[in-house]
């Protein structure tokens, strides 16, 4: 639990003996005592988002998007015959372009005219453990690219209630030892807000990174815990 405390005392200024007035907003302010608090815990992921990328180069537009086609429906058949649904293999984009280069032959240069076509897919489920095995597989099929391996929560507002009772409980303590120390007394709540967050652990497989086709075992995964929080940002005023 990390907290901060910052408290406001009402302050006089004599001057020539006479004490300037405050205005109410000034006072309310002023005797206000304001903290914040964090709690968090760590979970094991429960879902896992492959990210990837489809993509043929060819001499014609044509043959670039059919071979795209094949290498997709590919991609596909391969992920269902791992047991994976129609509903966690999503289509994500779909682009075709062009672009030249200079081709070497025989001491000569000569610039070709090449096309490009790259299909998106996101692919998300929940069996942790076909992970490697997947990966491992995926590499078989030369045209695709592995962008991504993202691990999460399915469901993080189940520790929702728990980090924000916990760092709300721990804001009101500190509020209150500060409070003992001053010698002064709580009045009301003055103001509260919440931040809630669950972070997802995404670590980038390059195409060279992932395991190459036919490796006596699958890619290993080791994914990091992923952490829950809630900070609660407090305030009470003092009695005057």
């Amino acid at each position: 639990m990390k907290s901060s405390i910052k408290v406001l005392l009402m302050l006089f200024i004599l001057t020539l003996g006479f004490a300037q007035p405050a205005s109410a907003a000034e006072v309310q302010q002023a005797n206000t005592i304001e903290t914040s608090a964090t709690s968090q815990i760590t979970v094991d992921p429960d879902m896992v988002e492959l990210s990837l990328t489809i993509r043929t180069e060819e001499k014609s537009a044509a043959l670039a998007q059919e071979n795209n086609a094949a290498a997709v429906t590919k991609a596909i058949d391969l992920l269902t015959n791992e047991g994976l649904t129609n509903d966690e293999i999503k289509t994500t984009n779909y682009s075709t372009y062009s672009y030249t280069k200079t081709n070497s032959d025989k001491n000569t240069e000569n610039e070709i005219t090449v096309y490009s076509t790259s299909s998106g897919l996101e692919v998300t489920f929940k069996e942790l453990d076909k992970v490697g095995e997947i990966l491992d597989k995926l590499a078989s099929i030369s045209e695709v690219n592995v962008n991504s391996v993202n691990y999460s929560i399915q469901d993080p507002g189940q520790y929702k209630e728990q980090v924000i009772t916990s760092a709300i409980a721990n804001a009101k303590q500190t509020i209150q030892y500060s409070a003992t120390a001053l010698g002064v007394k709580l009045d009301k709540l003055d103001s509260l807000s919440i931040d809630f967050n669950s972070n997802s652990v995404s670590p980038v497989f390059p195409r060279n990174a992932v395991a190459f086709a036919g490796s006596p075992a699958p890619q290993p995964q080791n994914p990091d815990k992923i952490t829950i929080s809630a900070t609660a940002n407090m305030s009470y005023s003092v009695e005057q």
